[in-house]
């Protein structure tokens, strides 16, 4: 008997550990990840994007912490920066509706030259939609709804999808965004729309959702639809464009305040021209 209480007292302690850091450390644990793509296309010798991702502002992530993710991404002094969807986590519960240009202010501080997003599924309903339409636009992005924006310095056709679950996600419109000659990049929120696409020429196909599982154990973790079959960082791809899929695993948190194995990031991906 005293063996068994010492097996349950070691295995509620072990628990206990798990909880309090998913639940207060790994969260904070902002880490940054660089990645480097070769390739024909660019103009330039070298492009440096910065992707972010699922901030789900809430009292779980809130204006400082979103100050704290900034402050990193200047100092990373990207040429791009791109935000893939779900701002705030569920905007009718947010509490601080009365300070949302906090948010517009703290995103118009990033420091890059061009900045872009798109929709995803908690930026829609609630009065959200309208909300974070005007959040992105005062803070300098251009949000993208099924639209292509040709950076021609960089000869890079950049394509924002509208959320592929609430929004009117147009796959015959994003292919014909495409363009064979320029590296194509596609922003979506939810990753595993990308299958419907590869047949098309996209070199680059960034998205979130999935928040990399958010908690991982061995018997569950946490994937929505859309974010079940691309997860977490790269995916290759053996199609005639030789396509890349990267999903990033977000800054914040839903449905639970917990992380575990999936410390929130930010992405540096540098294009690097072939010579």
């Amino acid at each position: 008997m005293k063996k068994i209480l010492s097996v349950l007292s070691i295995l509620m302690t072990i628990l206990i550990m798990i909880y309090i850091y998913a639940r207060f450390i790994e969260p904070e644990l902002l880490t940054v990840r660089y990645e480097t793509i070769n390739t024909d296309y660019i103009s330039k010798e070298e492009i440096k994007i910065l992707q972010f991702s699922d901030t789900h502002i809430s009292e779980y992530f809130d204006i400082d912490d979103l100050n704290n993710a900034i402050a990193k991404i200047n100092e990373e002094n990207p040429d791009i920066v791109v935000f893939t969807g779900d701002l705030i986590d569920q905007f009718n519960n947010y509490e601080n509706k009365d300070n949302i240009h906090e948010i517009w202010e703290a995103l118009g501080s990033i420091n890059a030259p061009i900045k872009y997003a798109v929709y995803g599924n908690h930026d829609y309903g609630g009065g959200a939609e309208k909300v974070y339409k005007e959040i992105m636009e005062k803070s300098g992005f251009k949000l993208l709804i099924n639209e292509k924006e040709e950076l021609l310095q960089y000869n890079i056709n950049f394509i924002g999808m509208d959320d592929s679950i609430f929004g009117e996600y147009e796959p015959e419109v994003i292919s014909g965004h495409m363009d064979k000659d320029m590296y194509n990049i596609v922003l979506s929120h939810e990753p595993d729309v990308a299958d419907k696409l590869l047949e098309y020429s996209i070199d680059l196909f960034l998205a979130g959702h999935s928040h990399g599982g958010q908690v991982n154990l061995p018997f569950a973790n946490y994937l929505p639809s859309l974010g079940e079959k691309y997860v977490r960082g790269f995916y290759d791809f053996e199609n005639f464009r030789q396509t890349k899929i990267y999903v990033n695993i977000g800054l914040g948190t839903s449905s639970i305040p917990m992380r575990f194995m999936a410390a929130p990031e930010l992405t540096v991906i540098t294009l690097k021209k072939n010579n």
